[in-house]
């Protein structure tokens, strides 16, 4: 029995010895070859007669310091990087093996923010604000064999853009009308009237201590009730550090307050979520004000057509200018900031002449939904 069972073990061994003899076949940078001897990555290399050149050393500036100092040689097995020449192979596999990468010197390195900025482009009336704001990564790297220094952007910052575009309306007769700096009063219930006897739609652009006094939260809610879109022309009108006219001039705690209180003061009237539609007091829209309240916006809206009823300058001569618009014109207006009873007037007389050619009057929103460019 023991005499049987040492020679089956002797057979077995034997097999064992003659399978691991054996070379592997394995695809070498697309060439068939044997592998003899350990079949180690090294035994591969020295099979197929491969000679990979080795990397550089390199500063931190990316000069060469020791040529050939760097990685010997890239290397990979089925698809997975190796870099130990001792790597068993087996029949089957797949290796790829090339020269050798370069290799920095050892360094210290002291990170720094990148601000991030705006970008803007294009020329029209709507300012689509996209993107997110935040700040990219700089290192300062000295390196320890050389004693240089370099800068090396490890992160860039993500910039917000502000794109300028115009709407494509096609052979669609729409106009925007819009409204600035009310409510005020009854008149901006006697616009209300004058939209809604010739089945207009027009956007309010809200001043929200306005909203909070003389009954104005109500003619706004009327306005979002009859289909008017509502949407913030600020808290104040950058009352104050702003002089009324630029938040600007205005600290960024401050230009943030004005969007997020004129939003609360359209939601504590309508009961719904304000829209991020935002026109900026008295247009005035520069890059550090998109940084500062970008964020809060969707958009903000100039015009094409200013009527110039702010002047009152009869109300002749605000129709005249009403007349000229075009397909996808958005016409600037005013509900408030004083006596706009020549704005009135003009209303009933322009918008049925404009309706008799053919033009609808359409919100910002509406607006927006034509292709932009």
């Amino acid at each position: 029995m023991l005499v049987s069972l040492g020679v089956v073990a002797a057979v077995v061994l034997g097999a064992v010895l003659f399978v691991q003899s054996l070379p592997a076949n394995i695809t070498l940078n697309g060439a068939s070859v044997e592998v003899h001897g350990g079949k180690t990555l090294a035994d591969a290399l020295s099979a197929s007669g491969i000679k990979p050149q080795p990397g550089d050393l390199l500063a931190v500036d990316g000069s060469v310091l020791e040529a050939g100092k760097g990685k010997p040689f890239h290397a990979t097995v089925n698809g997975a990087v190796v870099e130990d020449l001792d790597k068993k192979l087996a029949s089957g596999d797949v290796v790829e093996i090339g020269n050798g990468g370069p290799i920095e010197e050892p360094s210290d390195a002291v990170e720094q923010a990148v601000p991030w900025t705006v970008t803007a482009e294009g020329t029209g009336a709507i300012h689509l604000i996209e993107g997110e704001g935040k700040d990219g990564v700089k290192a300062t790297k000295t390196g320890h064999l050389s004693g240089i220094t370099a800068e090396q952007v490890t992160q860039e910052p993500s910039n917000l853009a502000r794109r300028n575009v115009t709407p494509n309306v096609g052979d669609d007769k729409v106009i925007a009308l819009t409204f600035d700096d009310g409510p005020w009063g009854n008149q901006t219930g006697e616009v209300l009237d004058v939209l809604a006897s010739n089945g207009a739609k027009a956007t309010f652009f809200t001043v929200g201590d306005r909203i909070e006094r003389d009954d104005g939260a109500s003619f706004v809610k009327r306005a979002a009730s009859e289909g008017h879109q509502v949407c913030t022309h600020s808290y104040d009108h950058a009352s104050g550090s702003g002089q009324s006219v630029n938040l600007g001039y205005m600290t960024p705690q401050e230009q943030v307050a004005e969007i997020e209180k004129g939003y609360a003061a359209i939601e504590a009237a309508t009961g719904t979520e304000a829209s991020r539609i935002f026109r900026a007091p008295g247009g005035n829209l520069g890059e550090d004000v998109v940084k500062n309240i970008g964020p809060l916006i969707k958009a903000e809206i100039g015009w094409n057509i200013d009527s110039g009823d702010w002047r009152r300058p009869g109300p002749q001569a605000i129709v005249d200018e009403l007349m000229g618009a075009w397909p996808g014109a958005i016409v600037l207006m005013h509900d408030g900031g004083g006596d706009r009873s020549q704005t009135i007037e003009a209303l009933k007389t322009a918008l049925p002449r404009l309706k008799e050619q053919g033009y609808r009057f359409v919100t910002i929103d509406e607006l927006m939904q034509y292709p932009l460019s």
